[in-house]
């Protein structure tokens, strides 16, 4: 046993400026996390002390940095008082999206509407023209991140806005894209371009739950259909992946809210964008 010890006492012998330096840094740090505790229980923010905290790093953990992010970005206003108003009106606003946005083809109201209808309002036709744009979005988040479980573990805040939910439009094991299309004869038919997915095995949750990855998904599709222009870029899934990571991992459910943070740092601008 003493044998054992004799590295460490050595270690300890022969390198007592690391142990020192080691100790200042762990002083060094517990000193920031105390000062960034006191800084966000204030009333009112100053940027510039807010920058210079953020400078070297936010401290992780009791969801420090999805509220120091959200405030660098100009999402929080600098008066907490402020704060509560701004969560409420963009939590309802993206309701409202999801349910404008997400086309139900087989909604009771959507009656006269077939799959091969030619009107340029039948929601068929929109449902078809998403279905484009929704392949590459799906295929990107199913793979986001993997080398963390996170995503593919159920939220604890599954959508409760109804409809059809993204998962079920695009299969697990066969992609399919049906696209409207018109022959030389001028009659519409449907083509169904069928892709292989990848190798992975993607954990397949109950009917009532979503993964992580399924809400990230759905952000980024409400996205695209709000800025037709830019639509969807591959890539922009690790973008929001990380974002969605750190907000979703806030203990506190009210900081968990992405979506509009994301248009902050999202290649949309003023005269594309319809809500920033």
């Amino acid at each position: 046993l003493s044998r054992s010890f004799a590295p460490a006492r050595a270690s300890r012998r022969h390198y007592p400026g690391v142990i020192a330096i080691c100790l200042r840094m762990a002083g060094g740090y517990r000193a920031r996390v105390a000062e960034f505790d006191e800084f966000l229980q204030s009333d009112e923010f100053s940027r510039k002390k807010l920058h210079h905290l953020a400078f070297a790093g936010v401290p992780d953990g009791k969801g420090r940095r999805s509220i120091v992010w959200k405030l660098l970005l100009s999402f929080l206003p600098l008066k907490r008082d402020d704060w509560a108003p701004v969560l409420e009106k963009q939590r309802k606003s993206y309701e409202q999206f999801v349910q404008d946005l997400i086309v139900n083809p087989q909604a009771q109201d959507n009656v006269g509407d077939h799959p091969l209808s030619d009107e340029p309002d039948s929601r068929w036709g929109k449902f078809f023209k998403d279905n484009n744009v929704l392949l590459q979005i799906d295929k990107d988040c199913r793979r986001l991140l993997p080398d963390i479980s996170f995503f593919q573990h159920p939220t604890g805040y599954p959508s409760k806005t109804g409809g059809m939910a993204l998962r079920t439009r695009v299969e697990r094991t066969v992609l399919e894209a049906k696209q409207v299309g018109t022959s030389r004869g001028g009659t519409r038919n449907i083509s169904v371009v069928q892709r292989s997915s990848e190798s992975e095995e993607y954990n397949i949750l109950p009917e009532d739950q979503e993964a992580h990855w399924e809400v990230v998904e759905r952000i980024l599709f409400i996205y695209a259909k709000l800025n037709p222009g830019v639509s969807y870029v591959q890539g922009m899934n690790e973008i929001a992946g990380p974002l969605y990571y750190v907000f979703a991992s806030d203990p506190d459910p009210q900081w968990q809210s992405m979506f509009f943070v994301f248009l902050v740092l999202s290649p949309c601008t003023v005269s594309t964008c319809r809500v920033c």
